[in-house]
C-alpha cells in the first residue's frame, strides 16, 4: 500500500489482447482523472500478461495468478469467473486488506475525478443490465427459494462494487461461491439472453450475495451508482464516478471503437465533460500525453 492511498482498485487481467486493451482505458483514466494521487491499482493478472502491464510505477501493484477457469474445474468454460475468484486468496488478501476502501471492477471501465476522494463507509453497487425480463426475475426468485436465500426484491444490483475493504473482500468470496452454485444449477443448459442465462452467472451471484446479507449490502447501501453506461449523452456530474464500456452499439461502443468506426472523429474536438466523449477520448489518447498532462511520474 502506497503512503496516503486510501483506495485499492482491484481488477483481473487475463492474457488476451482485448482485456489488455480494456485495462489501458482503466489505467489511462486513473492517471488523467487524478485518481493516481489517492488510490492504487491492484492488478491481479495471468502470469503471461505481466510483461504487457505497467512496471516500476509506485501506484500500480501487479500480482500474478493463474486463472481458475481451467479444464476439469467447476468453472471450466466460464472464464468470467477469473475476474472474481482471482481477487481472493493469499496472493492478494494481505495486499488489499490495509486499504480503507476497495473497488472491485472490470477492466473495461473509465474512472472520473469524482472518485478521487469518494470513500464511502457504506456499500456502493454497480448497475447490472441483466434484470429486465420476467423470465429472469422468476428464475432468480426460484433459485433463491431453492437455496435458502431471502431475496429482498433488489434486482440488478450490479457487478462493480465499492466499499470498506473487509466488505469487498467478503463480497468477492461469496460471489465466487454463488457463481459456482449457479453453474451447477444450470448444468448443461445455457438459457438465452436477456432471459435466464448462464453467461451472466457472476452478475447473478453478486445479486444473491447482496440480498442474502441485506443489512451489510443493501439496507444502507447505494445501488446503480457505479457502471454508468458509456453511451451516456449527459455530463459527468458529481455522481458519475465510474463508467463501464457495456455491450452496446451506441456511441461510445467499445466494439465500434475497435473496428475503427470512429476514425473520422477528430478527438481534439471531443468534450471531456460529456460521458460518451470522455470515454472516446481516453480510449484514443496517447498514454504519454496523458501522463504529461497529469504530471504523472511514471
Amino acid at each position: 500500500m502506497s503512503m496516503n492511498k486510501t483506495l485499492g482498485i482491484m481488477c483481473y487481467i487475463d492474457n488476451n489482447p482485448t482485456m489488455l486493451e480494456d485495462f489501458s482505458w482503466l489505467y489511462k483514466s486513473w492517471i488523467h482523472s487524478g485518481n493516481w494521487l489517492t488510490s492504487d491499482l491492484l492488478v491481479v493478472h495471468h502470469p503471461d500478461a505481466g510483461a504487457h502491464l505497467p512496471r516500476g510505477e509506485a501506484g500500480v501493484i501487479t500480482v500474478p495468478c493463474l486463472p481458475v477457469a481451467v479444464p476439469g474445474s467447476v468453472f471450466e468454460g466460464y472464464p468470467f469467473i477469473n475476474s472474481i475468484a482471482c481477487l481472493s486468496g493469499p496472493h492478494i488478501d494481505s495486499i488489499a486488506r490495509p486499504y480503507p476502501c476497495l473497488l472491485r471492477t472490470d477492466a473495461d471501465v473509465f474512472l472520473t475525478g469524482n472518485l478521487k476522494d469518494f470513500r464511502p463507509s457504506f456499500a456502493v453497487h454497480g448497475c447490472g443490465n441483466y434484470h429486465w425480463t420476467e423470465e429472469f426475475r422468476e428464475g432468480m426468485l426460484d433459485f433463491c427459494r431453492r437455496h435458502g436465500v431471502t431475496h429482498m426484491n433488489h434486482f440488478g444490483c450490479g457487478h462493480s462494487f465499492l466499499g470498506p475493504a473487509e466488505l469487498v473482500m467478503h463480497m468477492v468470496k461469496r460471489q465466487t461461491y454463488w457463481t459456482e452454485m449457479f453453474l451447477k444449477d444450470f448444468g448443461d443448459k445455457t438459457g438465452a439472453w436477456p432471459g435466464w442465462y448462464r453467461g451472466v452467472s457472476t452478475m447473478y451471484a453478486a445479486e444473491v450475495l447482496a440480498n442474502e446479507s441485506f443489512g451489510a449490502f443493501l439496507a444502507n447501501g447505494r445501488e446503480r451508482i457505479l457502471d454508468v453506461y458509456s453511451y451516456g449523452v449527459g455530463p459527468i456530474e458529481k455522481l458519475v464516478y465510474h463508467i463501464h464500456a457495456i455491450h452496446t452499439y451506441d456511441y461510445f461502443s467499445k466494439f465500434h471503437f475497435r473496428e475503427g468506426r470512429y476514425s473520422q472523429i477528430d478527438v481534439e474536438t471531443l468534450n471531456l465533460g460529456v460521458i460518451r466523449e470522455y470515454c472516446h477520448w481516453i480510449a484514443a489518447a496517447d498514454i504519454d500525453r496523458i501522463k504529461e498532462l497529469a504530471n504523472y511520474p511514471g
